[in-house]
């Protein structure tokens, strides 16, 4: 019990996993806070599931293997948790936390959740509407990306 105190006292996620309770229970009330929810869930799972088993560890199976492992059942978190938004509060809800996460606002989560400077080039946001046409992308380009996601995800919602 002693090290899971100790990983919920690292750096904000603490604050993270508030948050992730205090939306999850709102979202039921307010229907829009079940974006707010996704995104901080699966930053949780990010942080949980990349920093601390991958960054974090020691092992003798190649990188390249392990984070693509990661990203597999990473992936299948995040349909997991939209589709249940969808079945709770309608598909749109889910068709917003797609979108919020395709732009990249979690990517940026993950940064501010675990105190890490912002890199100034992302070259692994090839799967983004900006990577996609670009490639890798500055720090500006992911944060207008991802304030993009953010406007497009309330409209979506409003309309």
């Amino acid at each position: 019990m002693k090290e899971l105190f100790e990983i919920f006292r690292y750096r904000l996620l603490w604050l993270n996993l508030i948050l992730v309770a205090l939306s999850i229970v709102l979202m039921f009330h307010y229907k829009i806070i079940s974006l707010l929810a996704f995104v901080l869930l699966i930053n949780l799972y990010d942080i949980l599931g990349y920093h601390f088993t991958l960054i974090r560890r020691s092992t003798h199976v190649p990188d390249k293997v392990i984070v693509k492992a990661y990203r597999v059942h990473q992936l299948l978190f995040e349909i997991l948790i939209a589709v249940l938004i969808g079945l709770i509060f309608g598909w749109q809800y889910s068709i917003t936390c797609a979108i919020l996460k395709w732009f990249g606002l979690q990517d940026l989560l993950y940064y501010l959740f675990l105190q890490k400077q912002i890199p100034d080039k992302f070259t692994w946001m090839k799967w983004t509407p900006f990577g996609i046409i670009k490639g890798d992308l500055s720090k500006f380009e992911v944060i207008f990306q991802a304030t993009i996601g953010i406007i497009i995800a309330i409209l979506i919602i409003i309309l």
